[in-house]
């Protein structure tokens, strides 16, 4: 099951993703741009070269992406621990769900509706 806003004009609708795996539903839900800096900034370090002394700042993307799975979830909103207690096969299904839906390209029902609703544009020669 997938919703989608219409891109063409603004509205508070996110893509939602139903996942099912051993039996088990998950809703999940897309994040807005802010609560993803906000998760960004959580899992991002600062460490300092002992050599140069330069500080260089490293994103934890294992942490990233269980931060956001679990900002995503809301039914069943998911704890970090009752997400630690999650089979890896399941964990890893909710991971591919989340990748997909921030990373991945726009559904294809989003993608048709907003290929119909554009104008026709033509190429210079």
């Amino acid at each position: 099951m997938s919703r989608a806003a219409s891109s063409n004009t603004l509205s508070p609708n996110f893509l939602e993703e139903e996942v099912t795996v051993r039996g088990s539903t998950f809703h999940l839900r897309e994040l807005s741009i802010g609560d993803y800096d906000e998760l960004v900034k959580k899992a991002t370090q600062k460490t300092t070269n002992p050599v140069t002394g330069e500080e260089v700042e490293t994103i934890d993307n294992g942490l990233l992406l269980k931060l956001m799975v679990l900002r995503c979830s809301f039914d069943p909103k998911l704890t970090p621990e009752a997400l630690s207690n999650l089979p890896m096969r399941v964990v890893l299904k909710l991971n591919q769900t989340v990748n997909k839906m921030h990373y991945g390209d726009e559904p294809a029902e989003e993608k048709k509706a907003v290929e119909e609703g554009e104008p026709e544009t033509k190429g210079e020669d």
